[in-house]
Order: structure tokens, then sequence, then C-alpha cells
């Protein structure tokens, strides 16, 4: 016969909460649910609590223990004093402080030291049936030195008695808890809801495992959560419990198996096996045959069932796991954040939660600012969007332990409410300033047009006028610009009402209009309450990007510069970039690009910035910044296929207009990082991806996309012509050779 015994990490599987007894045929779990609901995913979540008496004469047969059995050494085994649940589990807790968590039983008896049955403690009668007691399942009044009343006090212990309860007619004040397995786990009922004596467990119907479940605090109290109390109060930390139905089970295939089963055991872990009606501990086993073998909570014997099967006619249906840190191992490495999905520029708040107290930490979080901390619990600020994966290290005096999870947080750039309609009739044409747009109706109603830019002057009056197609009795239109530029249309002055029987209106830019690049959205319904977001019966949204420039409020930089891709050395001019259909700009606007200012010195931080500003055919734009910047400050040119260009110093803001040419000097790129094109420097093309430099990983996607003809506003377009062919291929190959890539300081 072997005897394992393993020390390093502990954990309890509890199953089942009651006491039963043998029938005539198997007694399913079924009996015993007495509710179910469903978490937050849908999933069901099922209840079981079954009744407690024990009846007379109820017993099953000892078990002789086979040569090739495979237990555990110092596993108790006591003899029933109040619920079946709480006396298996102290069974487990007696194993645990045998065996290297001396703090599970702290009684004065046997030196401290949890005896391998509960004789010594004294007995009491229970319905006529001496039992000996158990002061970790139930404590009676000084008994083993305490003096707090425990449950055997607390409640009336003659299951059916016709007696009063005394608890009640005494008006006994409920004990703290503290000594009492049973109290954690919530098996003394009478103040909770339930019946004397019996214990609930929660678990989940397709037999994935349920995690601490807490959902019903405090009245219905699952003995697995009260489990991780009652140790968690003995200063011993719990990995993680879950309840589980076992494999098979309602044809589950999710379920805990026996192979998991002979691990618990393999790795020094007695296991609480549940039937139908009762609770016991398995604390070894016989591969041949599936055989479980068990200390029953009636007797001190051995027993033994086959895996899955019935034990004195009771069908076994599920285990629940808890498992414990040993104090002399390693940090478990663990984190939460909070939030974990978040919008650009939002910060998380990192919390260490590692079992085994360790004492110093060092994290990593991609994407983040910072990237790297040695804080106990970091905030962290993301500026990008994506997914992020974080990685821990906890160390203690006896190691270190990684906990990565990828992809562990989301975040989003913020954006404009969604709207949507049914098409019918729809905006097919929107006239304001130089946009001149006709299109047909959007998918679900909806169409983004925000490419299409023009600039408007705060205090001046532009009409906006729209056609529809077709036109309905009914049909009304409404325009909102997001003058503060705070990504929704609810402030003051946002909505401009148009007239229902021409479709047309005014739109002033008011006097406290942010400068720069924002949102414009046009709607058009059939009859119903105009609201720029959510959907509505019929009609269509179209949105579009205006530039406002406010003269009292900012300060102008007129820049020149000429784009590679875009430029035609036999008119110094730039051609305009095209999509499927021709030009994709309006007027004499060849491209947009973004335009940023960053401080003079390290770490060159970003103070503004400009984006979606329209570049003129000539190479000229013009942009408004607030009229607070009055230092020097470098000039940042991004374009969706262009190298990152810097100027080659920090530019003064401190008048009211400011002019800068990329164009007319190498020295004016930082690095003199252009090309000269006829008589002009150009901002080098070819960056497709955007990382930096001209590489094989743009010529992939060009390559990639020149081979499925790829056409229209695309970033593989590298000199704009519309269509993505061997014209890209050259300005990529022929720069990539040279290893052009962004210069800054």
């Amino acid at each position: 016969m072997k005897y394992r015994r393993h020390l390093l990490l502990a954990a309890i599987l509890i199953a089942g909460a009651i006491c039963g007894f043998a029938q005539t045929g198997p007694v399913t779990v079924e009996r015993y649910i007495t509710g179910r609901t469903y978490d937050e995913s849908g999933r069901e979540i099922i209840r079981v609590t079954t009744p407690v008496k024990p009846p007379a004469g109820y017993r099953a047969p000892e078990a002789t223990l086979s040569g090739s059995a495979v237990v555990l050494a110092n596993v108790p085994a006591f003899s029933w004093s109040f619920g079946c649940s709480p006396t298996a589990a102290s069974m487990g807790a007696g194993f645990y402080d045998n065996s290297g968590y001396p703090s599970a039983y702290t009684g004065p008896t046997n030196g401290g030291v949890m005896p391998m049955n509960n004789s010594s403690w004294g007995s009491t009668v229970i319905n006529g049936e001496t039992r000996d007691l158990c002061p970790l399942s139930a404590t009676m009044l000084n008994l083993d030195g305490r003096t707090n009343r425990g449950h055997v006090d607390d409640y009336w212990t003659l299951y059916n008695s016709p007696d009063p309860d005394p608890y009640i007619i005494n008006g006994w004040a409920q004990h703290t808890h503290g000594d009492c397995l049973a109290d954690y786990m919530g098996t003394n009922q009478s103040a909770v809801g339930s019946s004397d004596g019996s214990t609930t467990f929660y678990y989940y119907g397709d037999g994935s495992p349920i995690y601490d479940y807490s959902g019903s605090e405090p009245s219905g109290r699952d003995g697995c959560h009260g489990m991780r109390l009652f140790y968690e109060s003995r200063g011993i930390t719990v990995v993680q419990n879950y309840t589980q139905l076992i494999y098979g089970n309602g044809g589950n295939t999710l379920g805990f198996t026996f192979a998991q089963y002979m691990n618990e055991i393999d790795n020094g872990r007695p296991v609480l096996i549940q039937v139908s009606g009762h609770t016991m501990l398995g604390y070894g086993y016989d591969e041949t045959g599936s055989i479980v073998y068990l200390h029953d909570t009636w007797d001190y014997l051995d027993h033994s069932m086959v895996w899955g099967g019935e034990y004195a006619g009771m069908a076994q249906w599920g285990v629940t796991v808890l498992q414990l840190y040993a104090a002399s191992a390693p940090p478990i490495a663990n984190f939460s954040g909070n939030p974990s999905s978040i919008l650009t520029g939002e910060s998380v708040t990192f919390s260490d939660i590692s079992a085994g107290n360790p004492t110093s930490w060092q994290w990593t979080f991609e994407g983040g600012t910072p990237s790297a901390s040695s804080l106990e619990n970091p905030v962290v600020t993301y500026n990008s969007p994506g997914t992020f994966a974080v990685t821990l290290v906890a160390t203690n005096a006896n190691g270190s332990d990684t906990e990565t999870k990828p992809g562990y947080i989301t975040v989003e750039d913020p954006d404009y409410c969604e709207a949507s309609a049914t098409c019918d009739e729809y905006i097919g044409t929107l006239n304001f300033n130089t946009i001149n747009n006709s299109s047909s109706c959007g998918t679900n109603g909806y169409s983004d047009f925000t490419g299409i830019t023009t600039t408007i002057t705060a205090g001046t009056g532009y009409p906006i006028s729209v056609t529809t197609s077709p036109w309905y009795t009914g049909d009304q239109c409404g325009a909102w610009v997001d003058w503060n530029q705070d990504l929704d249309f609810d402030d003051t002055g946002e909505y401009f009402p148009m007239s229902q029987s021409s479709l047309s209106g005014t739109i002033t830019p008011p006097a406290d209009a942010l400068n720069g690049p924002t949102r414009l959205r046009v709607r058009l319904l059939y009859t119903g309450e105009i609201v720029p977001c959510g959907p509505v019966d019929w009609g269509e949204t179209e949105d579009y990007t205006v530039n406002v420039i406010n003269p009292q409020a900012q300060k102008i930089l007129n820049l020149t510069l000429m784009l590679e891709g875009l430029f035609d050395p036999a008119t110094q001019q730039m051609r305009k970039a095209g999509d499927e259909y021709g030009p994709h700009f309006p007027g004499t606007v060849a491209d947009q690009i973004n335009i940023s200012l960053a401080q003079a010195a390290p770490p060159y931080a970003i103070v503004a910035t400009s984006g979606n500003t329209d570049l003129n055919q000539n190479g000229t734009c013009t942009v408004g910044f607030p009229s607070a910047l009055s230092g020097s400050y470098y000039l940042i040119v991004n374009h969706r296929n262009s190298i990152e260009s810097w100027s080659s110093t920090p530019v003064s803001f401190s008048g009211s207009t400011i002019n800068y040419n990329f164009s007319d000097s190498p020295a004016k790129v930082y690095g003199n990082n252009s090309i000269l094109k006829g008589v002009k420097y150009c901002l080098y093309g070819g960056d497709a991806n955007q990382d930096g430099s001209v590489d094989t990983g743009d010529m992939t996607p060009i390559d990639n996309d020149a081979s499925a003809f790829a056409s229209g506003y695309v970033v593989t377009d590298i000199n704009g012509d519309g269509s993505v062919d061997t014209g890209d291929v050259t300005i990529v190959d022929n720069n990539g050779s040279a290893f052009v890539g962004a210069v800054h300081p």
C-alpha cells in the first residue's frame, strides 16, 4: 500500500451539503435542488440544499484498502456532531492542521494538534443518539477552553423536536463567528433562512466550475464560499475555490473527472466527495476500477465507492474545490485592473492580489505610461488605442512568480454616438460652404464623409441645404456641430434646425468655438423628434469635418510643404489624391495632413495637434492653434503614407502669425531628411504602415494590393493616382534601398 503526503499546495474539494441515507433505487441530486438562477452571461446556476435528519440505522459497510491503493496519511476520521458538510470539512482541516497548517485548529487539546478522531472532546445526545463532538464542526459552551457559544448552544439540536427552540425563547444573540466551520459555511441556518443543520451549495448546470460564489449573500450562504472565509480567518491564504459537477452528470462534458481527483490525492490534497443527500471525505484511490477511498461522517472506518457511482444508494454528483497556499512557497502572482476597458488618455488602477504576501513587485505595461513600475498598486495611463498585455512578477523570500494577462487592457479612441435608420428617403445632396456632396443612402442609414472637410470662420454665417431622394411631406432635417470638440452634440448652440419646407438653414460658428477640425452631423428623418443619436424609423445621417478658424482665439500657422508621392516636377505642384472615382477632395485640396507642436526640450511632449488639415496643391495649408501657445515648438508633419518630418529647429510662436516653409531648403527639415524634386524639397513617401521607416513592412501590403488590383483612397496608393500599382512600388523600393526613416531629436 502506498502512502503519500504533500505539503506545499493544498486544496479541499467540498461536495455536497447534507446527510442522507440508503434508498430503494439511486437517489439523484434533482431531489435536493431548491432553486435556479442565471449569471450575467446567461449560464444557469443551481442551488442544492438537502435535509439533515440522520435516520436510524444509516450505515455503509467498511472497506479494506487494496494493495495498489494510493492514500494520504494523517487524515482524521470524525464522527458526526452537527451537519455532515462541516464535519467532513473538519476532517480536511484536521489533515492540514497535522500537515503544515497548524493554525487550522487552535484548541489546547493534545497540545493544539488536531487528533485523528474526535472522541476526546466528549459527546452529546442528538435525537436520542450519542455523538462525539467536533469543535471545528460545532462548538459547545466552554468546550475545549472556548467561552463563546457555538451553534450547538445557539440552535435546537433535537431535529423535529416539539419543544420551543431555545435560541428563540431565550433571546440569545448570534455569536461571533470565529471557531466553527459550520458557522462560516452557513450550516446554522435558523438566523439566515434555512432549516437547522443544512448547508447550501451552488453549481453551474453545464459542468464548468463556479468560483467562490457569493451572489446569494448573506441569507443564502454558499458552503464553498464559507470555507474560504474560515481558512482566511485562520490567516491561511486561499488560492481558489469552486464547485463543480462531475463529468457526465446530466450529460455534461465540462465536469470534474476521476483523473483530476487522482491528481488531487497525488498532490497531497484530501477531497470531499458529495453524493445526493450526504457528504464524505475522499483521501485515496485505486486506479484499477476507479475506486475512491472515503471517511464517512458517521464512524471512524474506511469506506469506498466507484467514482461516478452510488454510495449506499446515493448517486455521486459533484465536488467543491478549495486550494490553499503554502506559507513556505513563492507567491502566486495575480492582479486586477480597474477599469480594464478605457478610452485613450484615461488611466487604469492596478492592484496586486497575489497570494503569499509578496514583498516586491515588477510590472510591465504594454502600451502604457509608465511602461514599467515597482509599486504595489500602480496607476497607468494609455494614450493609444489597442489591446494590451500586463505582466506582474511578484517576489517574496521564497522566490518569484510571473502572471501575464494577454490583451487584458482594451483602449478605444473616443468617438461620437452612432446614428442609424431604415433607408427610404435619404440625403441626396448636401451643400455647405465648399462642400457639395451627392450620394446614395449609406449602410443602415448612415454615411461617413468625415474625409470631406471645409474651413469656416467664427462669427460668419454659412448657408446649409439638403436635397432629398425621394421627398415626403413629413420629412425634416437638422444639423449639429461639436464646437467645443467634446465628442457629443449636447451643448447649447450646437444644434441648427433647418426649415422643413426648404430643408435649409444657416450655421454660424460662435465666438468661443475651439479652433481646428470638428464634426458636422446632418440628419434627415421622417416625422418624430430630431435627435443626433440612435436609430430612427426612416431617413439618413451623414457626418463631415469642418475646420474652425477663430481669429480672436488663435494663432495662425501658415505652412508650405510638398509630399513626394503626390509631387509633379513638371508643374512644381502636387497632384490631387484620388480614389476610384477621381479626385478624393474638392477644390484645390491635394490631400490632408496632421500637424503637431512639440516642446523644444526632452521629452518633446506634444502640446497641440491639428488633424485632417487640408493641404493645397501648391503646398500651402493654414491652421489655427490656441493663443496661449507663446513658446518655441518643433513642427511635426504626419501624412497617411509619408515619413514623419520635424522642423529643423523649434519655431517661435510669440507672434500672432507664424510662417514656415519645409520645401525651400533641405535645412528646413530635421536631419536634412527630404528629397529634391525639381526645385522643391519634398517629404519622403512610402511609409504605408506608419512605423517610421520605409522597408519591407511597407512593400508587402503594397505588393499584395497591387496583385489584387486594389483601388481607392488607400494608404498603399503612395502616388495618389487612385490605384495601387508599380508606380507605388517604385517609390517604396527606392526609399527602402536608401534606408529612409524618420529623423527627429
